[in-house]
């Protein structure tokens, strides 16, 4: 018994960390945002006592490196301006491009810098790609000011054949997202008592991301 215990315990140990590798596919790989693949939106929600409502942008654009040796390594950047956020109501959406909400002509993109993935959990891997979930840890920035953010991910990647080719060259990536952003984190106040009644104190995000690979 105490032999099996050993053995195991050696398996373990010299085991390959599988969960932060990209199953087959090897080295470095930039993934850059196409609309050929798929629409990237970031979807906003606002949840207060007093009113709901959602939002979206369908202008995203960035690009990123998945370490396929070392997902942990992974890094990049994805941007949105300000004003391509639309919540179906052209008043509101004038009043969210103002200085006391987001500041779109001082600061007209909001961004997150990808650092480093965690928590990650290889879920399918055969020749056709991976799917893996993950932790994104990065810096979010909002009306000039930047702090540290973690999304949740969901990726699907898929290796070049004749069917994605008709979509875009290169391997397919799919990426879900989600987090929430504090408001009053990013000195956005608005005016009166508003935030709090009629606009959510933080703003949940749902962001769907389509890309493909340039080496």
């Amino acid at each position: 018994m105490k032999a099996l215990l050993i053995l195991a315990c050696i398996l373990i140990i010299s085991s390959p960390a599988y969960s932060t590798q990209l199953g087959n596919v090897k080295g470095k790989k930039i993934v850059t945002l196409q609309n050929s693949v798929g629409t990237s939106i970031a979807k906003f929600n606002s949840n207060s006592p007093l009113e709901k409502f959602e939002g979206n942008s369908q202008a995203l654009q960035g690009s990123f490196t998945l370490n396929a040796d070392n997902l942990e390594q992974s890094i990049g950047k994805i941007s949105f301006p300000v004003r391509s956020m639309k919540t179906g109501l052209s008043k509101r959406d004038d009043h969210m491009y103002g200085k006391d909400w987001l500041d779109a002509q001082n600061y007209p993109n909001i961004e997150f810098e990808l650092k480093k993935l965690s928590s990650i959990s290889i879920k399918k891997s055969d020749n056709s790609g991976v799917e893996f979930s993950a932790i994104a840890e990065g810096m979010c920035s909002v009306k000039g000011i930047a702090k540290p953010a973690k999304a949740k991910l969901f990726v699907k990647y898929v290796l070049e054949s004749d069917i994605t080719r008709k979509r875009a060259q290169g391997n397919l990536v799919m990426i879900d997202s989600d987090f929430s952003v504090s408001l009053k984190d990013y000195n956005v106040l608005g005016r009166g008592d508003i935030i709090g009644s009629k606009v959510g104190e933080s703003i949940d995000l749902d962001i769907k991301l389509f890309g493909s690979t340039s080496n």
